[in-house]
């Protein structure tokens, strides 16, 4: 996985390659896709033509209609799996199953990856995903990738 500081979360290009190359051919007009996919028509127009990479969650639809890898439409990986998120398991779900199998507190998890530790509260009480800089941070933290921590396998 390349460096924390070597990635742009808001802007890719390799996102915006990949999005465009999966949607290659595809004549549906841009609001008929994006209704498809269950986001916004302007986020998928931004994310197609400028790369523009949107919120975890609707990240996370996309890869989910595409079925492929969180990580790799993210340039993370050059491998192109396939990817579908769990039904039965949530993030905060995965996130407590990693924290429990590396036998940490969520205190610890918060003070060596920077972040304070009522976020992982806030995550928890209104089902909320975190940023993809945070998402990257906890899964370098695991040493697993995006989708897995995304409860996408």
């Amino acid at each position: 996985m390349p460096n924390l500081n070597d990635i742009d979360f808001s802007v890719s290009s390799v996102f915006q390659t990949r999005l465009a190359k999966a949607f290659q051919g595809d004549t549906r007009s841009k609001a008929e896709i994006a209704k498809d996919i269950g986001i916004s028509k302007d986020v998928f127009i931004r994310a197609i033509r400028t790369g523009l990479i949107p919120s975890t969650r609707t990240l996370i639809r996309i890869a989910d209609y595409l079925e492929e890898s969180v990580d790799y439409l993210l340039g993370l990986s050059d491998e192109n799996t396939t990817k579908k998120t769990l039904d039965n398991i949530s993030f905060i779900q995965r996130l407590e199953q990693l924290k429990t199998q590396a036998n940490k507190k969520y205190g610890t998890i918060a003070a060596e990856i920077g972040i304070s530790r009522s976020q992982f509260s806030t995550w928890k009480q209104k089902n909320y995903i975190p940023s993809l800089e945070i998402c990257y941070q906890l899964s370098l933290y695991f040493q697993i990738s995006l989708d897995r921590l995304l409860a996408r396998e």
